[in-house]
């Protein structure tokens, strides 16, 4: 997810993949958010029960188009990335946000307990012998596996030199035979749990090489219609809702398959598939064009959606969010209702994180970093 220093410096590039990437960290917050609130209850909670029917089946397929969001970030690196040179600075800037958003989030954290328990357990990260994993998990946020998302993608990031040397040699031909490859992969969880080699760097350098895909071919790719895109992404849908109910019932053949224990990430290709259709579609349509103030204000919105997610899925502020946020729901009584309150809900936590990061970033993180890169220019 490549953050620039300047605003100004990303005009050049596609608002509609600016669109893209809000739309891909909206669907990781509203996946996170059924995760983590219990909007029937008022009440916050640290995983997603598990029940029989089609209730239950349609809460995990919102979990899973948050892996959707998340591929589309790894397809839009890949996008920008697959023809460009491999810079130390573009790790070091995605490294320096992760750390200085945990350590900001510890700090705040540790002077809040002075004054008031916090909530949704917080306190007890902070007591005892787990105070100092917690702190560790804070100092060393990509050595602990902090945040999943960001280490997969350093890790893509340091692959990518060689990811594109080897593709840059590779006929269509390979490289869809290569994507085919590291998609059966993805499925191999599903084989009885015996044989899984699929995993979060697989799973980024996967997205990395469809975006690459997709920037090399974006011309052919324009002979698949609208129609055939929105009924794949239909047809995905719905195997996903399929696959949830069905591991939902906790039949003989659930349970035999060991498939209940891959309710969470569901069959690993369909987001991938339907993020590859909202990605070829958001390059067919017809490029979005702005006054200057509002593309600036939508490219600004799209630099913050890296930080809506160190603060939203930092252990602190996972709990605090949606802690808060439970505390405040209101009674619903109606479907209507429930839709309406989670979609609004969604869009009023994402405004909030997003303008918090921006400001983050601006008063913190850009300034910090730049001075950081420039003592090392002078030192060499």
């Amino acid at each position: 997810m490549p953050q620039p220093d300047k605003v100004t410096g990303r005009s050049a590039r596609s608002l509609n993949i600016e669109l893209l990437r809000i739309l891909a960290m909206l669907l990781v917050v509203y996946c996170h958010m059924i995760i983590h609130v219990d909007f029937t209850n008022g009440a916050s909670r640290i995983v997603l029960p598990m029940y029989p029917g089609w209730k239950s089946a349609i809460s995990f397929a919102i979990v899973q188009y948050g892996q959707v969001g998340v591929s589309i970030f790894f397809m839009i690196s890949g996008y920008f990335l697959v023809k460009k040179q491999f810079s130390w600075r573009r790790i070091f800037s995605t490294w320096f946000q992760m750390f200085l958003y945990a350590v900001l989030c510890l700090v705040i954290a540790i002077v809040a307990k002075q004054f008031r328990p916090l909530p949704f357990g917080t306190n007890e990260l902070l007591s005892g012998s787990q105070t100092l994993d917690t702190v560790l998990w804070s100092l060393c946020p990509f050595l602990y596996n902090s945040y999943w998302f960001i280490d997969a993608y350093i890790l893509m990031l340091l692959l990518s030199p060689f990811i594109n040397t080897v593709y840059a040699h590779m006929s269509q031909k390979q490289i869809l035979a290569l994507i085919a490859l590291l998609m059966f992969i993805g499925t191999w969880p599903l084989f009885f749990s015996r044989a899984n080699h699929w995993n979060n760097v697989v799973y980024a350098v996967l997205g990395y090489i469809i975006g690459a895909y997709i920037q090399t071919y974006r011309n052919s790719l324009r002979a698949i219609s609208n129609g055939v895109l929105a009924i794949c992404t239909v047809l995905c849908t719905a195997l996903m809702l399929g696959f949830n109910h069905f591991v939902l019932s906790e039949s003989y053949w659930a349970q035999r398959l060991t498939w209940t224990a891959q309710i969470h990430q569901g069959l690993q290709i369909l987001p991938i598939f339907i993020a590859f259709c909202f990605f070829v579609a958001a390059c067919r349509l017809p490029q979005i064009r702005l006054p200057h103030i509002w593309s600036t204000f939508l490219l600004h919105v799209s630099a913050g959606t890296f930080g809506v997610y160190l603060l939203h899925e930092n252990t602190f502020g996972f709990r605090f969010i949606w802690g808060v946020v439970a505390s405040w729901l209101p009674n619903i009584s109606s479907k209507t209702g429930f839709v309406l309150t989670y979609i609004v809900t969604g869009l009023l936590i994402f405004a909030v994180l997003d303008i918090i990061a921006m400001l983050i970033d601006r008063l913190l993180t850009h300034p910090l970093r730049r001075f950081i890169i420039s003592k090392t220019a002078v030192n060499r």
